[in-house]
């Protein structure tokens, strides 16, 4: 059963994140300052999954910058929803929920999903 409320689509996209201190979303953890870069495994209007060398701790909360073709380029906050190691890849599978997405990104998502 598919509990997806939007259609989601593998995709390969170029994503920067950032994690933020605690609830806060303007302040980035002292303890995990730098940017991190990875790609994207698939995205839905409603949120996408990473593919990361490090595991984040659910609950926590992102800044994303993802590029999602030609000049546009989404730049949200997410909040991480589960983790998954994937031996067969030796990296971690990540899901993310945006939290914030305005409207012309939501189109340029849908471009990308067909919806």
């Amino acid at each position: 059963m598919n509990r997806r409320k939007h259609a989601r689509v593998q995709k390969k996209m170029a994503v920067i994140y950032k994690v933020m201190a605690g609830d806060e979303f303007e302040t980035v953890s002292p303890d995990i300052e730098r940017k991190r870069n990875v790609e994207s495994e698939d995205i839905s209007t409603s949120g996408m999954q990473l593919i990361c060398d490090e595991s984040l701790d659910p609950d926590r909360i992102v800044r994303l910058d993802v590029k999602l073709g030609g000049t546009d380029e989404l730049v949200t906050f997410a909040e991480v929803r589960w983790v998954r190691k994937d031996e067969s890849i030796k990296k971690y599978r990540i899901g993310l929920e945006f939290l914030v997405v305005k409207e012309d990104h939501i189109n340029s998502i849908k471009k990308i999903t067909g919806e």
